[in-house]
């Protein structure tokens, strides 16, 4: 049954397999036994080996160790966690802040855990998988609006058939970079009085003062009721947290299984983020940098006559619509020193194919003229 199935998605272009890293996921990378230019990475700022960090961890492995030895509840909370924790919340303006494994384990929890029977669940339709799964989870009433169109989310809550409601969106969206439109979220919010909760994960440590996010960027931290971003992205590391009011947090740390029952990150990754964050802080030129990137970026696919749809970010998407032609232009490039996903369904709706180009501060201008221009000549040749 399972060859099957795996043989259909061979015939339909969408099978998948992981590479091989051999090496730090720079701006070069060595990847099964070649080199390669890293166009697929999230390390936005370059930041998982910046010296600084590797540093911290270094420091922290003598002193802590590595595994946390148990669940937060238990034994594998610690003042690093406690720590971070703090600065985390008070960078975000909230009473308080819990930290997770993994930005799929916080979402998964929060939606999980807050929503109950009677409750609703509005997501933007383009929000990250773990979203769409922590509200499949719940007991409450799952409904998605078209991407970015709020007219469709205020018909949604008109309707009233709900105890409470829950909107949850991406603020930077990981296929197609483009930003929710939060002011018309927040007007939505206070209109229906519901609950917001944003997802950070591709824009904190990047967007914003401070690396905040772009709820700060719009100055909306205030109207925002919850917040989760992760430390695997512009951090450079791994985990996540949450971001809320003190009640919520404790709430969360009382009935979220998906906290409850897991193992705490090791301490080493606290002060990994810790360190991170101090580096974003002293180096603005690196988030300046990136931002700067995708501007070119999209410029110079403008220019080539390539398709970037929505894209205002460090994430730019290469529209090609075929999952199969999607994957002969990455072939293409892999050949010519290039890594560049193409993102498939079920990732993007039938049709949607793309390659997803994912930009780091570390690029150079020439890096991505050579990109665009290799692109151009891949989709003439595909």
């Amino acid at each position: 049954m399972f060859k099957t199935e795996l043989d259909q998605l061979q015939w339909r272009g969408l099978l998948r397999r992981m590479r091989v890293l051999g090496s730090a996921a720079g701006r070069k990378v060595k990847v099964d036994g070649e080199e390669k230019l890293m166009f697929a990475s999230n390390n936005y700022l370059s930041l998982a080996h910046h010296p600084e960090v590797v540093a911290a961890v270094r420091e922290g492995l003598d002193q802590w160790g590595y595994g946390s030895g148990g669940s937060r509840l238990m034994c594998g909370n610690t003042e690093v966690h406690e720590h971070l924790q703090r600065r985390l919340a008070e960078m975000l303006g909230k009473e308080a802040s819990l930290i997770f494994p993994s930005g799929y384990a916080a979402n998964s929890a929060v939606l999980s855990t807050l929503a109950q029977r009677g409750d609703m669940i509005a997501v933007d339709k383009l929000v990250h998988a773990s979203i769409i799964d922590g509200a499949r989870a719940c007991a409450g009433v799952l409904r998605a609006w078209p991407h970015r169109q709020t007219e469709k989310l205020q018909r949604v809550l008109a309707r009233g058939r709900h105890r409470r409601a829950f909107i949850v969106t991406d603020t930077l969206f990981s296929m197609d970079g483009d930003k929710a439109p939060l002011q018309e979220l927040v007007a939505l919010k206070r209109r229906y009085e519901t609950i917001l909760i944003v997802d950070e994960a591709h824009a904190f440590g990047c967007i914003g003062p401070k690396g905040a996010g772009v709820a700060a960027e719009a100055d909306l931290l205030e109207d925002i009721d919850i917040i989760v971003a992760t430390f695997s992205k512009a951090l450079g590391g791994s985990g996540a947290f949450v971001a809320s009011s003190r009640e919520i947090i404790d709430y969360l740390i009382n009935r979220a299984r998906g906290f409850i029952f897991t193992t705490g990150i090791p301490t080493v990754n606290c002060l990994a983020a810790e360190a991170a964050l101090d580096v974003i802080a002293a180096e603005p030129y690196r988030s300046e940098r990136l931002i700067d990137n995708g501007e070119y970026m999209r410029r110079c696919c403008y220019e080539m006559k390539l398709n970037t749809g929505v894209s205002e970010s460090y994430i730019v998407p290469i529209l090609i619509g075929a999952a199969e032609r999607s994957m002969k232009v990455s072939n293409i490039l892999w050949d010519r020193g290039f890594m560049v996903p193409a993102i498939r369904p079920p990732t993007v709706p039938p049709g949607g194919s793309r390659l997803r180009v994912s930009l780091m501060s570390e690029h150079t201008k020439e890096d991505i003229y050579r990109l665009c221009q290799t692109i151009k000549e891949a989709l003439k040749a595909s």
